[in-house]
């Protein structure tokens, strides 16, 4: 409480005045401190002082007026201050996540295709980039001339579009991802990124899901090969937490398949 209520406003005097104004600029001071001069500036304040002296007007409810905007602005900045908590440690556990998923891929290559393109896909193209050659080797030595390899050689052929080994130019997908953030920036990362993870994980995922349908059916030494690529493909698809991107993705191109 600034003062304590009085029944007649002739009771303050001029002493009284300056000590309960006093009293109003301390709480001002303190404010300020905590919330911010947005919320409690005291120049403000001092202009309001100011009128009511240059005006005379009722001295009692000048102050009851102050001490409720006082409060409601001091409401305010406690809302904000909370909102702010909430933000900070939003943050804080998303930079916990961040860096947990980086310690996830940091043993891919980097492969700096553009200065635009996330760390994410940079390591993506760079996991693909190593594991390309040799699981399409082997699965065309395994599948080539069955049924099932027409159905792997379509994800191949839509995997390869990530590999980038300079000096190699970027092939028409990573170009196409490059021009999107060029176009939109910071804007449009997030959708491009978002389209960039789900076309691997289909890719990837579309794979081992035709192998592992497929394994029982093979001799032995194949099934082994096919088990090992299968690994490898789970690995990645986990490492850049591509399952979710993936579900989606297939059920999408089903979707397509059956003209829904």
């Amino acid at each position: 409480m600034f003062f304590k209520a009085k029944q007649k406003k002739e009771v303050y005097t001029a002493e009284s005045k300056v000590q309960i104004l006093d009293k109003l600029r301390e709480k001002y001071r303190k404010a300020q401190q905590q919330y911010g001069a947005r919320l409690f500036d005291s120049q403000l304040l001092e202009n309001r002082i100011s009128f009511q002296r240059a005006n005379q007007s009722d001295f009692q409810r000048f102050i009851l007026d102050e001490m409720n905007f006082f409060k409601q602005m001091q409401e305010k900045g406690e809302e904000e201050a909370a909102k702010r908590k909430r933000q900070e440690e939003a943050d804080a556990r998303m930079r916990e996540i961040m860096a947990a998923n980086d310690a996830l891929i940091a043993h891919y290559p980097d492969v700096f295709f553009h200065p635009l393109a996330t760390l994410e896909c940079r390591r993506l193209v760079g996991a693909v980039s190593n594991l390309f050659p040799d699981i399409e080797s082997e699965l065309r030595y395994v599948f080539q001339g069955r049924k099932e390899w027409g159905e792997i050689r379509f994800y191949l052929a839509d995997l390869e579009r990530f590999i980038y080994k300079p000096p190699m130019r970027m092939t028409a997908f990573l170009a196409a991802y490059v021009a999107q953030l060029q176009k939109w920036g910071e804007a449009g990362r997030d959708d491009a990124d978002r389209k960039f993870l789900q076309t691997a994980a289909m890719c990837l995922t579309g794979i081992t899901n035709e192998l592992k349908t497929n394994l029982d059916s093979l001799i032995d030494a194949d099934k082994l090969k096919a088990s090992a690529i299968i690994a490898k493909l789970d690995a990645v698809v986990a490492d850049f937490r591509l399952t979710d991107w993936a579900q989606h993705g297939l059920a999408l191109r089903a979707q397509k398949k059956l003209g829904l």
